[in-house]
């Protein structure tokens, strides 16, 4: 089976009108750093609150402990702060 060659970046859709570009050129690095900059992003962005907020959870309110906001960025891996 012959090796698949992996493009050196990758290009998204603009975000609010900047280019979203992800690389991997950065020779040898964390793979915690990933996470570190996506946490930092975030709190900018505010990305999981968005993405939480296309949601509508159903559940009786009283027996609720997590917010779906919360959910979410737990399962994006970042720290729900």
């Amino acid at each position: 089976m012959p090796t698949q060659r992996i493009p050196a970046q990758f290009e998204f859709s603009r975000l609010e009108g900047r280019v979203v570009v992800a690389a991997f050129d950065g020779g040898r690095i964390t793979t915690d750093a990933g996470a570190l900059l996506l946490g930092a992003a975030d709190r900018v962005i505010g990305l999981t609150r968005r993405f939480a907020s296309c949601f509508k959870d159903a559940h009786h309110a009283p027996f609720v402990e997590h917010s779906v906001q919360t959910l979410v960025t737990q399962r994006a891996g970042l720290s729900a702060e």
